[in-house]
């Protein structure tokens, strides 16, 4: 856990517990259409944040708190490996899958972006992974969409190197962090 302050408030980072899934699904369903476009990695449901929440050999979820009102304004999940849906296109840029790849989908929510939260957001689930579970590369869950100026800044900042593009409701480009 970790602490840390924007706009004078204070943000907690964290991972996700069960307790936080009714809240999660508050923040789901605040996200405009345009986020939600952009973002999912899984359906927005109760059913779906249990199934991934007790699949924690497979999946890891982590949450940003605002403290002053107790809502989540941020979330990230991780799985352990490749999406099976991007396995052929991660392959046609020579990837072969190794036993420390994650795969990784973080959002914001749309009052919080442009405000510092994600690249934060992101450093924070980054050391937790390194240091808990020894990741050595990161790769974005279905890319990131094209025209996502601000996301795709945020991967550049961060050293994500592009592999390619592809069609999938509109343009998305792969790609990959190497850590190691």
């Amino acid at each position: 856990m970790d602490t840390i302050q924007i706009d004078e408030q204070n943000i907690i980072l964290r991972s996700f517990k069960i307790g936080d899934k009714e809240n999660l699904l508050r923040y789901f369903n605040k996200l405009s259409d345009q986020s939600k476009k952009r973002f999912g990695p899984h359906p927005f449901t109760l059913e779906a944040i249990d199934e991934k929440y007790l699949d924690s050999l497979n999946y890891r979820m982590f949450v940003a708190y605002n403290a002053y009102n107790d809502e989540i304004i941020a979330y990230t999940i991780v799985k352990f490996g490749w999406v099976e849906f991007d396995t052929g296109r991660l392959q046609s840029y020579g990837l072969s899958p190794e036993t420390k790849d994650v795969t990784i989908a973080p959002s914001v929510a749309d009052d919080w972006q442009s405000k510092g939260l994600g690249g934060k957001f992101f450093s924070y689930v980054l050391e937790c992974l390194k240091a808990e579970h020894e990741v050595t590369r990161l790769i974005l869950w279905g890319g990131v969409q094209s025209d996502n100026e601000k996301a795709v800044r945020l991967y550049k900042k961060f050293n994500f190197r592009f592999l390619g593009e592809f069609e999938h409701h509109g343009m998305n480009m792969d790609m990959v962090l190497k850590l190691k």
